[in-house]
């Protein structure tokens, strides 16, 4: 597996953690909205930043490709 694909792992894993939901719902919710697709581009930028702000911006990609947030992220 190369640093990409362990990356979008990653990812998953603490918008699971964040988020309190299932590995399942975390892949719906991720195949729905093309995150995979966007975690991929943006690789770069992404990977230097801590797991808050990886949740954040998820959320805030996801509100702006449906307009609405999945959930609360707690501070």
């Amino acid at each position: 597996m190369g640093r990409e694909e362990d990356f979008l792992i990653y990812c998953m894993e603490r918008y699971r953690y964040y988020k309190n939901l299932s590995g399942n719902d975390v892949a719906e919710l991720f195949e729905k909205y093309s995150v995979y697709c966007y975690i991929k581009q943006y690789f770069e930028s992404l990977h230097t930043m801590g797991d808050y702000y990886i949740v954040q911006d998820i959320d805030d990609y996801i509100r702006d490709r449906e307009g609405t947030y999945c959930g609360k992220t707690d501070s």
